[in-house]
Protein backbone atom coordinates (compact mmCIF):
# COMPACT_ATOMS: atom_id res chain seq x y z
CA UNK A 1 0.00 0.00 0.00
CA UNK A 2 2.69 2.34 0.58
CA UNK A 3 4.71 1.73 -2.63
CA UNK A 4 1.65 2.34 -4.46
CA UNK A 5 0.77 5.77 -2.68
CA UNK A 6 4.36 6.75 -3.36
CA UNK A 7 3.65 5.61 -7.15
CA UNK A 8 0.11 7.49 -7.43
CA UNK A 9 2.02 11.06 -5.68
CA UNK A 10 4.98 10.48 -7.74
CA UNK A 11 2.29 10.34 -11.01
CA UNK A 12 0.30 13.32 -9.77
CA UNK A 13 3.82 15.50 -9.29
CA UNK A 14 4.52 14.20 -12.95
CA UNK A 15 1.15 15.59 -14.62
CA UNK A 16 1.82 18.67 -12.56
CA UNK A 17 4.89 19.21 -14.02
CA UNK A 18 3.26 18.50 -17.38
CA UNK A 19 0.35 21.02 -16.71
CA UNK A 20 2.73 23.87 -15.78
CA UNK A 21 5.70 23.01 -18.86
CA UNK A 22 2.42 23.07 -21.01
CA UNK A 23 1.28 26.47 -19.24
CA UNK A 24 4.51 27.83 -19.86
CA UNK A 25 4.74 27.00 -23.67
CA UNK A 26 1.43 28.40 -24.63
CA UNK A 27 2.27 31.49 -23.10
CA UNK A 28 5.06 31.75 -24.90
CA UNK A 29 3.21 30.99 -28.05
CA UNK A 30 0.65 33.69 -27.63
CA UNK A 31 2.55 36.54 -29.86
CA UNK A 32 2.93 40.08 -28.71
CA UNK A 33 1.09 42.75 -30.60
CA UNK A 34 1.48 46.20 -30.74
CA UNK A 35 0.12 49.46 -32.77
CA UNK A 36 -0.03 53.03 -32.58
CA UNK A 37 -1.94 55.56 -32.45
CA UNK A 38 -1.12 59.45 -32.86
CA UNK A 39 -3.61 62.42 -32.34
CA UNK A 40 -2.98 65.80 -33.78
CA UNK A 41 -5.16 68.65 -32.67
CA UNK A 42 -6.32 72.11 -34.93
CA UNK A 43 -8.57 74.09 -32.88
CA UNK A 44 -6.75 77.42 -31.85
CA UNK A 45 -7.72 78.60 -28.56
CA UNK A 46 -8.21 75.69 -26.47
CA UNK A 47 -5.90 73.29 -24.74
CA UNK A 48 -7.23 69.53 -25.00
CA UNK A 49 -6.51 66.25 -22.73
CA UNK A 50 -6.07 63.14 -24.76
CA UNK A 51 -6.98 60.16 -23.54
CA UNK A 52 -6.83 56.14 -24.79
CA UNK A 53 -8.81 53.88 -22.40
CA UNK A 54 -7.64 54.85 -19.01
CA UNK A 55 -4.01 56.30 -20.21
CA UNK A 56 -3.79 59.99 -21.13
CA UNK A 57 -1.29 59.86 -24.05
CA UNK A 58 -1.34 63.93 -24.14
CA UNK A 59 -1.85 66.88 -21.95
CA UNK A 60 -2.46 70.63 -22.52
CA UNK A 61 -2.21 70.13 -26.27
CA UNK A 62 -2.77 73.50 -28.33
CA UNK A 63 -3.98 74.34 -32.17
CA UNK A 64 -0.19 72.35 -34.14
CA UNK A 65 0.33 69.79 -31.61
CA UNK A 66 0.34 66.01 -31.93
CA UNK A 67 0.56 63.49 -29.25
CA UNK A 68 2.95 61.77 -31.22
CA UNK A 69 2.62 57.67 -31.82
CA UNK A 70 1.95 55.98 -28.38
CA UNK A 71 2.13 51.95 -28.27
CA UNK A 72 -0.54 49.67 -27.17
CA UNK A 73 -1.71 46.17 -27.50
CA UNK A 74 -3.99 45.43 -30.25
CA UNK A 75 -7.29 45.94 -29.58
CA UNK A 76 -10.25 48.11 -29.79
CA UNK A 77 -10.08 50.93 -27.55
CA UNK A 78 -11.92 54.23 -26.35
CA UNK A 79 -10.58 57.47 -27.35
CA UNK A 80 -11.86 60.86 -25.35
CA UNK A 81 -10.95 64.07 -25.90
CA UNK A 82 -11.03 66.35 -23.01
CA UNK A 83 -10.74 70.15 -22.04
CA UNK A 84 -7.03 70.55 -20.23
CA UNK A 85 -7.34 69.93 -16.98
CA UNK A 86 -11.12 68.52 -16.94
CA UNK A 87 -12.14 64.75 -17.83
CA UNK A 88 -15.86 65.37 -16.68
CA UNK A 89 -17.02 65.26 -20.51
CA UNK A 90 -15.38 64.33 -23.19
CA UNK A 91 -15.91 66.57 -26.30
CA UNK A 92 -14.89 64.08 -28.75
CA UNK A 93 -13.79 60.64 -29.09
CA UNK A 94 -15.31 57.54 -29.83
CA UNK A 95 -14.11 53.17 -30.51
CA UNK A 96 -11.16 53.06 -32.32
CA UNK A 97 -9.55 49.74 -33.42
CA UNK A 98 -5.97 48.88 -33.31
CA UNK A 99 -4.80 46.76 -35.64
CA UNK A 100 -1.76 44.81 -34.97
CA UNK A 101 1.65 46.44 -36.74
CA UNK A 102 -0.51 49.46 -37.80
CA UNK A 103 -0.08 52.89 -36.84
CA UNK A 104 -3.15 55.57 -37.02
CA UNK A 105 -3.36 59.37 -36.73
CA UNK A 106 -6.61 61.14 -35.36
CA UNK A 107 -7.14 64.56 -36.60
CA UNK A 108 -9.60 67.00 -34.16
CA UNK A 109 -10.35 70.03 -36.12
CA UNK A 110 -13.11 73.14 -36.81
CA UNK A 111 -15.87 73.12 -39.70
CA UNK A 112 -16.65 76.12 -40.77
CA UNK A 113 -19.79 76.45 -38.98
CA UNK A 114 -17.27 75.76 -35.46
CA UNK A 115 -18.41 72.59 -34.99
CA UNK A 116 -15.43 69.81 -33.86
CA UNK A 117 -15.10 67.09 -36.70
CA UNK A 118 -12.73 63.84 -35.84
CA UNK A 119 -11.08 62.51 -38.87
CA UNK A 120 -9.12 58.71 -38.01
CA UNK A 121 -6.47 57.56 -40.67
CA UNK A 122 -4.27 54.61 -41.12
CA UNK A 123 -0.66 55.91 -41.75
CA UNK A 124 0.91 53.50 -44.16
CA UNK A 125 4.56 53.73 -43.27
CA UNK A 126 6.16 51.97 -45.63
CA UNK A 127 9.90 52.84 -46.17
CA UNK A 128 10.91 55.03 -48.71
CA UNK A 129 13.79 54.01 -50.66
CA UNK A 130 17.31 55.52 -49.98
CA UNK A 131 17.82 59.08 -51.32
CA UNK A 132 14.04 59.90 -51.52
CA UNK A 133 11.72 60.76 -48.64
CA UNK A 134 7.64 60.68 -48.41
CA UNK A 135 5.39 63.27 -48.30
CA UNK A 136 1.40 63.83 -48.14
CA UNK A 137 -1.12 66.45 -47.24
CA UNK A 138 -3.94 66.28 -44.92
CA UNK A 139 -6.69 69.15 -45.53
CA UNK A 140 -8.16 70.81 -42.15
CA UNK A 141 -8.98 74.37 -43.30
CA UNK A 142 -12.80 74.30 -44.02
CA UNK A 143 -12.74 77.60 -45.85
CA UNK A 144 -15.60 79.07 -48.03
CA UNK A 145 -15.04 81.98 -50.56
CA UNK A 146 -17.47 85.12 -51.23
CA UNK A 147 -19.47 82.55 -53.28
CA UNK A 148 -19.67 80.91 -50.78
CA UNK A 149 -18.13 77.89 -52.19
CA UNK A 150 -15.47 75.33 -50.84
CA UNK A 151 -11.49 76.73 -51.29
CA UNK A 152 -9.48 73.27 -52.44
CA UNK A 153 -6.09 73.83 -52.64
CA UNK A 154 -2.98 73.06 -54.89
CA UNK A 155 0.20 72.00 -53.36
CA UNK A 156 3.61 72.76 -55.78
CA UNK A 157 7.24 72.07 -54.91
CA UNK A 158 9.71 73.68 -56.78
CA UNK A 159 7.10 75.14 -59.27
CA UNK A 160 5.75 71.56 -59.87
CA UNK A 161 2.43 70.76 -58.75
CA UNK A 162 2.30 67.77 -56.53
CA UNK A 163 -1.85 67.75 -54.66
CA UNK A 164 -4.41 69.23 -56.78
CA UNK A 165 -7.90 70.17 -55.39
CA UNK A 166 -7.43 69.12 -52.08
CA UNK A 167 -10.76 69.63 -50.34
CA UNK A 168 -11.66 69.63 -46.37
CA UNK A 169 -10.68 66.43 -44.52
CA UNK A 170 -9.21 65.23 -47.56
CA UNK A 171 -6.29 63.20 -46.97
CA UNK A 172 -3.79 62.30 -49.74
CA UNK A 173 -1.13 59.22 -50.76
CA UNK A 174 1.97 59.64 -49.58
CA UNK A 175 4.38 60.53 -52.77
CA UNK A 176 8.20 59.82 -52.98
CA UNK A 177 10.75 62.71 -53.72
CA UNK A 178 14.54 62.90 -53.61
CA UNK A 179 15.56 64.04 -50.86
CA UNK A 180 17.39 67.87 -50.45
CA UNK A 181 15.48 71.29 -50.29
CA UNK A 182 12.76 72.54 -51.91
CA UNK A 183 10.40 75.65 -52.25
CA UNK A 184 6.88 75.68 -51.51
CA UNK A 185 3.98 76.95 -52.03
CA UNK A 186 -0.36 76.75 -51.72
CA UNK A 187 -2.68 78.06 -54.11
CA UNK A 188 -6.06 78.70 -54.76
CA UNK A 189 -6.72 75.66 -56.91
CA UNK A 190 -6.48 76.16 -60.62
CA UNK A 191 -5.20 79.59 -60.37
CA UNK A 192 -2.17 81.12 -59.22
CA UNK A 193 -3.73 82.84 -56.28
CA UNK A 194 -0.69 81.83 -53.66
CA UNK A 195 -2.36 81.26 -50.19
CA UNK A 196 0.84 80.24 -48.66
CA UNK A 197 0.73 83.52 -45.84
CA UNK A 198 2.35 83.20 -43.19
CA UNK A 199 3.78 79.66 -43.71
CA UNK A 200 7.54 78.96 -44.62
CA UNK A 201 8.13 78.40 -48.67
CA UNK A 202 11.26 76.22 -47.93
CA UNK A 203 11.67 72.72 -46.40
CA UNK A 204 13.58 69.97 -46.26
CA UNK A 205 12.86 66.11 -47.44
CA UNK A 206 15.36 64.17 -45.46
CA UNK A 207 16.92 60.97 -46.46
CA UNK A 208 13.76 58.01 -46.14
CA UNK A 209 11.90 60.26 -43.59
CA UNK A 210 7.99 59.68 -44.04
CA UNK A 211 5.85 63.81 -43.70
CA UNK A 212 2.63 64.97 -43.03
CA UNK A 213 1.94 68.23 -44.00
CA UNK A 214 -0.83 69.52 -41.91
CA UNK A 215 -2.91 72.55 -42.70
CA UNK A 216 -6.14 74.21 -41.24
CA UNK A 217 -7.25 77.75 -40.24
CA UNK A 218 -9.18 79.92 -42.65
CA UNK A 219 -7.03 79.59 -45.94
CA UNK A 220 -7.66 83.00 -47.49
CA UNK A 221 -6.58 84.73 -43.70
CA UNK A 222 -3.03 84.89 -43.57
CA UNK A 223 -3.19 84.78 -39.63
CA UNK A 224 -5.34 81.99 -39.52
CA UNK A 225 -3.82 79.68 -42.00
CA UNK A 226 -1.30 77.54 -40.59
CA UNK A 227 0.48 74.81 -42.09
CA UNK A 228 2.87 71.97 -39.60
CA UNK A 229 4.98 69.11 -41.03
CA UNK A 230 4.56 66.20 -38.88
CA UNK A 231 7.43 63.79 -38.88
CA UNK A 232 6.44 59.90 -38.98
CA UNK A 233 9.76 58.22 -38.36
Amino acid sequence: MFVMKQRFLFTCILLVAVIIACNKDSDSSIPETSSNINVFLAVPGVQYDVVVDTTTIGSSLEAGQSTGYHSFIAKRYNLFIYPAGDHTTAIAGGQISLRNNHYYSVFLSLDHTNALRLLAVEDKLDLPAANTGKVRVIDLSDTYNSDAQTVNLDFYANDTLRFQRISYLAVTNFIQLQAGTYTRDIFYADSSLSLLGNNLPSFTIADRKIYSWIVYGNAQVADSFKLVEFVHN
